[in-house]
């Protein structure tokens, strides 16, 4: 089962430097919040990129990505908009990948909430907001990147 195959690492560990660059030369980002897990048991860790740098950032949240090494470099699995931490991963999985749970608030949000962004076979979806995302009812204690 997949969800205890994940493998999990602090927000404040580094990024190995193939992703650092991947992360300023494609995402344009020079300041950032990460982590990583194994989200489909494959044994590989995606890495979770929270932006932090205000260019990244609305109202409603800043930008959330997920990626993934492959044999052809890098693949953006989510490019989140209006994502708030903390960032937690969910024990509920979509399609062989685990779900994401992202706290929504601000941008007109009058109740923060915790959203389950599901993956639906090829990626996450973009906005924490809409379907397939729904609230999730009892967040988890596995939080990728905290405030």
């Amino acid at each position: 089962m997949i969800a205890s195959a994940f493998v999990l690492a602090a927000s404040s560990a580094a990024v190995q430097p193939a992703t650092a660059d991947f992360v300023r030369n494609h995402l344009h980002l020079d300041t950032y919040k990460s982590a990583t897990a194994d989200l489909n048991g494959d044994g590989r860790r995606e890495v979770f990129i929270y932006a932090t740098d205000r260019r990244f950032c609305g109202s409603g949240g800043c930008n959330l990505y997920v990626i993934a090494r492959g044999s052809h470099g890098f693949r953006v699995l989510m490019r989140s908009t209006i994502t708030n931490l903390p960032i937690q991963l969910l024990a509920t999985s979509s399609h062989g990948w685990r779900d994401i749970g992202v706290t929504v608030s601000g941008g007109g949000i009058r109740r923060p909430y915790m959203a389950r962004i599901r993956f639906n076979g090829r990626r996450y979806p973009g906005n924490p907001t809409v379907a397939p995302a729904v609230p999730v009812s009892k967040p988890s204690d596995r939080i990728l990147i905290g405030k």
